[in-house]
């Protein structure tokens, strides 16, 4: 068995696995694909669509799987709650035992927004549990933005975390 297609289905148990009923439709299509993309960002180190593509297995041709990837990043049926929160949620209960370390973090993106990222520090990674995006240029962001992903964050954080 291919390293691919190893890493693929590994994946795809854990998120099945940490999915709290059985995924069925679309759902379970959907959290297919976020295996292939995550599966593809692991093995390409990278987040750029052809570069995940070209790490993923099966016997579709790279175009046609960038465009898989491409349709699930921009299908505004992707829900947080669905496909991003329940995974959030296990990584940072995980992770309680220990001391999190916490990034905040600004970029612009769009034109004239700016995300506010907090992201958990792990193996040398940031791995972003929560955001806000708000109209502005690059630069400082005002207090109460700082505030509010501060608050929207501890929702997150297991009880007894450091």
């Amino acid at each position: 068995m291919s390293d691919n297609l190893h890493r693929y289905r590994s994946i795809t148990d854990a998120i099945r696995q940490i999915y709290p009923t059985e995924p069925q439709g679309n759902t379970a299509r959907h959290l297919d694909t976020l295996a292939a993309l995550i599966s593809g960002i692991v093995g390409s180190k990278s987040s750029n669509l052809p570069a995940i593509a070209a790490k993923l297995p099966g016997p579709s041709t790279r175009e046609s799987r960038i465009k898989k990837l491409s349709r699930w990043v921009h299908n505004e049926s992707i829900d947080m709650e669905v496909y991003f929160l329940p995974y959030a949620d296990a990584l940072l209960s995980s992770l309680a035992p220990r001391t999190l370390v916490v990034a905040v973090d600004g970029s612009a993106v769009g034109r004239n927004c700016v995300a506010l990222m907090a992201s958990v520090i792990y193996q040398k990674r940031a791995l972003p549990i929560a955001w806000l995006v708000v109209p502005g240029k690059k630069g400082h962001l005002p207090e109460e933005a700082h505030v509010q992903l501060l608050e929207h964050l501890h929702r997150w954080v297991p009880q007894g975390a450091t």
